[in-house]
Formats: structure tokens, sequence, C-alpha cells
């Protein structure tokens, strides 16, 4: 009901709600009303309740303290829970495992370990018993910092203390916080070990494990060591998520394995997952600068550059310059005058390079008209076109016989100040 009614008519709702019931007479319809309040983010309004509750002659409970903890656990402010946790304990109520937890893992996520240990210390005080959870927040805060050492010394005490009663067993979580810290410093072979430990135990790794590992080797310099994590996740019926292609693609990209990140970006492509859109960029300049050395991936190419305009996505200058030197050097004349216009359509306009060579390209083919249309292109762009630009375009006008539209051309450059080297026949 409270999440139905506007922000500045809920502070008039409560005080009706408690004038109608003469008062909320229990600690528990408190309760009900301030879950309501932060569930719609009133914590003004809650802990104005909260301070009233003496009032209405009513005192918090546990819970009570519990559930205020709890928010400022959502949303990141631990410090402002561990306040309360305070309080509460002042009070002389005694915590629960799960609200210490949860404030454990808020700690941890922000980075402050000395404060979770402190936490978890009061759990033994309690004679609060953590759980696995509540290691797991702190394998994956050390991690967060960098003290991996103390991470993996943390898993091998809870793994040693499996002979007792007492012990709390690791979950596949377990290992994966210790070995996404491991990889992240570059200590992927243990992270391996790991992995391989949590098998012989029955743990089915996931996704986010193997991600770990892709993403260590790739930080590692090793990313085609990939495809055996890929192998083994298929042997294992683990199927790769997106992130898991997408940290390897990048990877490879990134070390220069160009063939192998072609083969990824193929695979992601076959099973429905979409290549973002700065990886498509990159992705298309490495094969545009390979294919000048191997006329084959000029077809890859022009297949990734076709994806990326069907898919919406931006295309970059320097990408737009790629493709259309590469559709030069590859004799695809037609595409690289498409991409031309394409590329002034969104708003860039190319390098004097790639306009040379289209204009070029066309004059071998002996189409003087488009030419001349791609030199006009550059003066409705307000540029002035080089002097290689008027050099091809007389030589292959006098070639053809059109001395006086070489000397039309020529005499355009002079105006603008560009002086070609070669003079039409005529002049």
């Amino acid at each position: 009901k409270i999440a139905a009614i506007p922000d500045p008519e809920r502070s008039k709702f409560v005080e009706n709600l408690i004038e109608k019931h003469g008062g909320l007479k229990k600690t528990a319809y408190f309760n009900d009303v301030m879950m309501g309040l932060l569930m719609v983010e009133g914590l003004n309004l809650a802990l104005k309740l909260f301070d009233e509750m003496p009032l209405h002659g009513v005192a918090p409970d546990w819970w009570t303290y519990s559930i205020l903890i709890r928010y400022y656990c959502r949303k990141s402010e631990p410090d402002e829970g561990r306040k309360l946790l305070d309080r509460m304990i002042e009070n002389g109520f005694r915590p629960n495992g799960a609200t210490l937890t949860i404030l454990v893992n808020s700690f941890c996520s922000r980075g402050k370990i000395q404060k979770a240990m402190e936490v978890l210390e009061l759990m033994g005080r309690f004679g609060c018993k953590p759980n696995v959870h509540t290691y797991n927040s702190l394998l994956k805060g050390l991690c967060f910092v960098g003290r991996v050492e103390d991470a993996c010394k943390m898993l091998l005490t809870l793994k040693t203390k499996g002979d007792n009663e007492e012990s709390i067993s690791p979950d596949l979580y377990s290992y994966t916080a210790v070995m996404d810290g491991l990889c992240k410093v570059g200590r992927s072979p243990e992270a391996i070990e790991l992995l391989n430990e949590a098998i012989a135990l029955g743990l089915t790794p996931n996704a986010v494990t193997y991600n770990a590992l892709f993403t260590g080797y790739c930080k590692e310099g090793k990313p085609k060591k990939g495809f055996r994590l890929l192998k083994q996740m298929k042997e294992r019926g683990c199927v790769p998520d997106y992130i898991c292609y997408s940290t390897f693609l990048h990877g490879l990209l990134k070390w220069g394995e160009l063939m192998a990140a072609l083969w990824v970006y193929n695979q992601m492509v076959e099973v429905g997952f979409k290549v973002d859109e700065r990886m498509m960029n990159t992705l298309l300049r490495a094969l545009c600068r390979k294919s000048w050395a191997e006329e084959g991936l000029l077809k890859s190419a022009y297949q990734v550059y076709e994806n990326m305009k069907s898919e919406a996505y931006a295309i970059y200058p320097d990408t737009y310059y790629l493709i259309i030197h590469t559709f030069c050097i590859g004799k695809e004349i037609d595409k690289a005058l498409v991409t031309l216009n394409e590329m002034v359509v969104a708003g860039y306009f190319p390098r004097m390079v790639s306009i040379n060579r289209i204009i070029h390209g066309l004059c071998k083919e002996g189409r003087i008209n488009e030419a001349i249309s791609v030199l006009v292109l550059q003066y409705e762009a307000s540029r002035i076109p080089s002097k290689i630009s008027y050099n091809i375009l007389i030589d292959e006008l006098s070639r053809q016989g059109h001395l006086l539209g070489a000397a039309s051309i020529y005499g355009a450059a002079l105006k603008l100040g560009v002086i070609p080297h070669k003079k039409p026949l005529c002049v």
C-alpha cells in the first residue's frame, strides 16, 4: 500500500495510519511499516518512525535494528549499519548470524576488510557461527583489495578444518573467488590447480568460474590457452556465456591473435551473442590490415563491416579509413565508393590518401565521371583536393582524349592555389 502512495503524501499516510488504530501498539506493526517505507527508499520517514517508537509506548526489538542495518548494507553504507549494530548491542539485543553476514559482505564489497573482520569477531562473541557465505564474502573482499595470499590461507584453513564437526566446507563460490583473485595477479597456474581441486571434490564449475580463468590468461598474454577452457567447458556440459566469449575475444584482439579472434567472433555470431561496438571496430581494423597481405581476409572484413551496419553500430573514423583503404587495395572500388558516401553521411570525411586511392581506382577502370564526382565531393566539404587528385584526373582525361576537360580541371586547381605537376597537352 505504501509503495502506491506518492512520496509527498507518505508522511501524512503514516500519521493517519497511527491515529486510525490509536497508535501502532505492537513493535511488529512498526517493523512492517518501516519495511514498507524502506522498500520505496523512504529512509528519512523510517528513521523518524524508529525514533518516535518510544512516544507510542513501543520499544524496538532486534528485528527493528536488523531491518535498518540490512537497508544500509543494501545501499553500500556499512558504516551506518555498524553504528546501528553498536546501538542495538548497547540496548541489550543480540544480532543474528544472517544480519552480521550481510554486514560483513557490505564491508567487503567496499574493500573495508578490517571492519569486516571486526564483525566476524563479534559473531564469535555472540555465538553466531559464520557460514560459508560469510567466508565467501571475506575471500572475495581479500582478493578485491589485493590480499590474495591471505585469501589463499583462509581457503586452506577452511579446507583443513574438514576433519571436525565445526568445519565449513568451501563451495564453488569459495574456489571461484580465490581463483579470480589469483588470475588478476598473474597466477593462473595456481588458479588451475584450484579448479582441478574443486572438480575432484565434486563441485561443478560454472561460466563464472571459467571466466576468471579467461581473464587471467588474457591478462598474462596467453589468450590462446582459452581454447583449452572452451574444450573443457564443452566436455563438462558448461555452456560459455557472453562474458566468457567477450573476455576471450578481447584478449585475443589485445595480443594480436587475429585468426583466433575471428574464429571466436564467428562462434559468438553463431550462438546469437552480439559483440560490442568497440571490439567490432577493433576486429574490423585488424582484419583490414591483415587483408593487405592475405587477400582472402577481405571477405571476412566486409562481412564484419556489414554486420556492424546491420546492428547500427557507430563506425569510428579510423575504421572507415582502413576499410576504404582495404577495398581500394583489394580492387573493390564500388564498395570503397559506397563506404566513402556512408562515411560522409555519418559526418566524417576521409583522409586525402583514401580519396586519392578511390580516384585512382576509378580512373584505372576508365570511370572518369565518377572520379570527378569524388573531386566535387571534396569541394562540397570545403576541402582543397591534393595535387595527387588533380594529377590523376588530368592524366586520365588526357589519356581518354578529353583535353578541354583536363584543362578545366587544371584551371580549377590553380584557382585554389594548387599547382599540379602535370599540365594538359593543350595548356
